[in-house]
């Protein structure tokens, strides 16, 4: 109780009691945990049910200690005005919190020291908390900074550089793959379950608030964020807005229109990212990669929550595959990654996108033209090609002439050579060795177009001839 009390100042009136007026101006962190239900035989958590409470100064204590009889209860450090842990509901950042994975006695080791030597890599956590095998850093502020649009920015910006910092070859054994995560992210709470059963402890390790100023302080000169930008709240009334923004009045409040000019991708680029994440994700990344797929969903349009849930269960074995000592689980990751099947995500950044789910994204390439004219200087390309070169770039679907003889041809010396690396296979065929990888990639070339029970090996065609077993009654 002792780590909330410290970042939310209890008993100072920081956040609001339960039943006090409004006006204010005070906002209160949000508690959001799975009760009930039971796990089936694939280890699947169901028939639970969700509860999102609001923690009052008051009555903390008392809704914290229900919460940690939780299967699982997620918060983070930061107040919300309402009931809804929704980006734009968003108020005051009251600690920043870091997730560090693939732990051991050595890699935390290692941490502590890089901290508190004479020349620290990092800031020195206020608390460390032991989650599993991860544990989670809190930095409290001395001073909780108000969460306006280019403030959030900053701050996000402020967390990935120090997360590149504190994920590193002495400090986890996945410092290959760090998490980026966002200001809005959830962590167990303290008291409550581990993902194994076991309870998430706290341990204080610096009695030292940050101020932003601090935490920037140790990111080198060409990271660190221009904390002079930080946007403050300007509010004008309906007919003030009227008068100074008839254009944005027009459109939104006339016109019901969206503010940000935004529009709906194809569904394409949601199926792809479907497939992207079955070819590359990756197991520190698995829960992030779902919430990219609900951004994406957003932003194609698509807000059919029971559809982008089934996609979502349709990944979780192959995610579980992804490390079997560690299964993915389904207590709890597919709601919450649901959580960003919301509009406020449509303009969610491509880049960001990238960091938080490790997969990498390749940009569309405009040469510096707004799509409008990138797609006139396109069309005019296309044409030229066509009328003046003879040329037809929607034969054979679209695709290079000859690319479906090269899938057969790798195949086939694949089959006959089942020992050739991709080199090998693109020297002896005279193709690159990018077209080799695309051909072979998730093919399986001891059945590919074989009937069952029959296989390739050593270049020939093998077929199990035993008679089937006959089960009695059949």
């Amino acid at each position: 109780m002792g780590v909330y009390s410290d970042i939310f100042q209890l008993g100072d009136g920081f956040i609001q009691t339960e039943g006090e007026p409004g006006g204010l101006h005070k906002a209160n962190p949000i508690i959001l945990g799975s009760f009930g239900g039971h796990y089936d035989s694939d280890g699947k958590l169901v028939g639970d049910r969700r509860r999102r409470r609001i923690l009052f100064e008051d009555t903390f204590e008392e809704t914290l200690a229900e919460f940690r009889d939780a299967n699982w209860a997620i918060t983070n450090g930061l107040t919300y005005w309402g009931r809804a842990n929704t980006a734009d509901a968003q108020s005051k950042m009251c600690a920043m919190i870091f997730d560090l994975d693939g732990q051991d006695d050595g890699t935390l080791t290692a941490f502590l020291y890089n901290c508190r030597s004479d020349y620290p890599v990092y800031p020195e956590p206020n608390y460390i908390i032991l989650s599993g095998h991860n544990v989670h850093l809190y930095y409290v502020l001395e001073e909780p900074a108000d969460l306006y649009p280019n403030t959030k920015s900053l701050l996000k910006d402020m967390k990935y550089h120090l997360t590149d910092r504190m994920w590193n070859k002495h400090t986890s054994r996945e410092w290959e793959h760090p998490q980026h995560q966002g200001i809005n992210q959830g962590f167990r709470v303290i008291g409550g379950k581990t993902k194994d059963g076991g309870t998430v402890r706290a341990f204080a390790v610096n009695t030292h608030p940050f101020s932003l100023e601090e935490l920037n302080d140790f990111l080198p000169p060409e990271q660190q964020v221009d904390l002079s930008k930080k946007w403050r709240e300007t509010r004008y009334t309906l007919e003030q807005a009227k008068e100074r923004f008839p254009e944005w009045y027009e459109k939104v409040i006339v016109g019901g229109g969206r503010a940000d000019g935004s529009w709906d991708a194809k569904e394409d680029l949601y199926n792809w990212w479907l497939r992207k994440i079955r070819a590359g994700a990756t197991f520190s990344h698995r829960y992030f990669c779902l919430m990219a797929l609900a951004i994406y969903a957003v932003k194609c349009g698509i807000t059919d929550r029971e559809r982008v849930k089934a996609d979502m269960d349709s990944l979780v074995p192959f995610l579980d595959s992804v490390d079997t000592e560690h299964p993915f689980g389904n207590d709890h990751e597919v709601e919450n990654a649901l959580e960003c099947l919301d509009l406020r995500y449509k303009k969610f950044p491509i880049k960001d996108l990238e960091r938080i789910s490790g997969i990498a994204i390749p940009k569309n390439k405009r040469n510096y033209r707004k799509q409008p004219q990138h797609m006139e200087y396109l069309n005019g390309l296309r044409k030229m090609r066509r009328d003046v070169l003879g040329e037809n770039e929607y034969e054979n679907s679209g695709r290079p002439k000859g690319s479906g003889e090269k899938c057969e041809l790798i195949r086939s010396y694949a089959r006959e050579h089942p020992g050739a690396s991709h080199s090998e296979i693109a020297k002896a065929l005279g193709i690159s060795r990018t077209t080799v990888i695309k051909w072979l990639r998730d093919w399986k070339r001891d059945t590919d177009g074989l009937p069952d029970g029959a296989w390739y090996e050593d270049g020939h065609i093998h077929v199990d001839m035993t008679e089937p077993e006959i089960k009695a009654g059949e």
